[in-house]
């Protein structure tokens, strides 16, 4: 008799397995390649997804032939959750569930930078628990150090004491970066102004160096260091980080600084939720000299309308120094001018009106208005001193 009971809960079990298994195997399927577009379907479902589905997802992140749509999958989930206080908790402690259920280097690095960069303490228990990790140790500590609480911060300095050699060096390194980011003093001075030709024409300054009260999306990966905003991705992209407000024309100017092979984007008339290249408009941040984008197509180069224009290359500065740029939205016409050449001037209707040059559909592309925002890949990059004025 107990062998019987135990047969039906073994099949029981099974079959909750398999269905997990088949649910996340269409979820996934459905999720679009390489851009999020029309991936709030699969993110809907996803959050209904249980222990038992992250267990499965796990799974998917481990093989091959659906290891790419599980990581953008995995991204979109993370940068939807890390915006949604109420259910960011939950999140964390599911991505915590199926860390166990995965094998592979990339699939576990994956999950334990996904818990940072949502940002939640829920996630402190299981990354505490992987410090002492030769292999894992050092990306769990700067998962925690991304989430900076003082739970997490606790959890570094107490695991400091009694780690050793490159883990404990690791460890020490994460907990001061964590430090630096707690440090409270009075407010902060400005260390950028508006030129008395800019108050004139109307500008206002949107980034001077001190805070992001002027900003919405990812504040977890998305800081104020040294006076520059810094995305310092822990998992996934980054996310992005977007201007309070929406802007119909624009002039919208800031400086930024790439690292090498760094890639980012700047969205433009774009809402808060989808792709912002394909709901708005993105204008590609990149270090067009980097080896591994040698193969680029022209319009995924620096300044492009991302699958729609091409811009000029040849201008941006070496790698690590500033940038200046400055982007003009007239209706239609864009304009982008880095470091005082102007490397594009078009009209996105007209460069669209017989198909894209990406071949793909950007609904978007013609939004009279949106937000501003800064869109991570995954890569570290610096900006400052940013300013805009409508001109509509």
């Amino acid at each position: 008799m107990i062998r019987s009971y135990i047969t039906i809960l073994l099949l029981i079990l099974s079959a909750q397995l398999l269905h997990a298994q088949a649910s996340v195997f269409n979820t996934i399927s459905a999720f679009p390649y390489a851009k999020r577009t029309d991936a709030d379907p699969a993110l809907t479902a996803m959050r209904t997804w249980e222990k038992e589905n992250w267990s499965a997802f796990g799974r998917m992140l481990d093989g091959d032939s659906m290891k790419l749509k599980a990581s953008y999958a995995l991204d979109a989930y993370v940068h939807d959750a890390a915006a949604d206080a109420a259910f960011r908790s939950k999140a964390a402690a599911l991505i915590s569930s199926s860390i166990s259920s995965v094998s592979s280097f990339s699939a576990k690095d994956q999950l334990i930078k996904a818990l940072g960069s949502m940002g939640d303490d829920a996630a402190i228990p299981v990354l505490s628990g992987l410090l002492t990790d030769a292999t894992y140790g050092g990306v769990a500590a700067r998962s925690l150090a991304t989430i900076g609480s003082k739970r997490a911060i606790a959890a570094l300095d107490k695991a400091a004491t009694s780690a050793t050699g490159a883990l404990k060096a690791d460890i020490g390194m994460a907990a001061a970066h964590a430090h630096r980011g707690a440090v409270t003093t009075t407010a902060p001075k400005a260390l950028y102004r508006l030129t008395g030709k800019e108050k004139r024409q109307g500008f206002e300054m949107l980034f001077d160096g001190t805070g992001l009260d002027k900003w919405t999306g990812n504040k977890t990966s998305y800081r104020v260091e040294d006076g520059a905003i810094v995305v310092s991705p822990s998992g996934g992209s980054g996310g992005n980080l977007y201007t309070a407000e929406e802007y119909a024309d624009f002039e919208f100017r800031f400086e930024f600084q790439l690292t090498p092979g760094a890639n980012n984007g700047l969205g433009i008339r774009t809402p808060l939720k989808g792709d912002a290249a394909y709901v708005g408009m993105e204008l590609q941040i990149l270090d067009n000299e980097a080896e591994k984008y040698r193969n680029l197509k022209p319009y995924q180069y620096h300044g492009s309308v991302y699958g729609v224009i091409p811009a000029k290359r040849g201008f941006l500065k070496p790698t690590g120094e500033w940038n200046q740029q400055t982007v003009i939205a007239k209706g239609s016409r864009i304009k982008v001018v880095l470091n005082g050449e102007v490397i594009l001037d078009g009209d996105v209707r007209s460069a669209s009106m017989n198909g894209t040059a990406d071949g793909n559909a950007h609904p978007g592309l013609l939004n009279p208005k949106g937000h501003i925002g800064f869109l991570g890949h995954g890569d570290v990059v610096r900006f400052r001193n940013i300013r805009v004025r409508r001109t509509n």
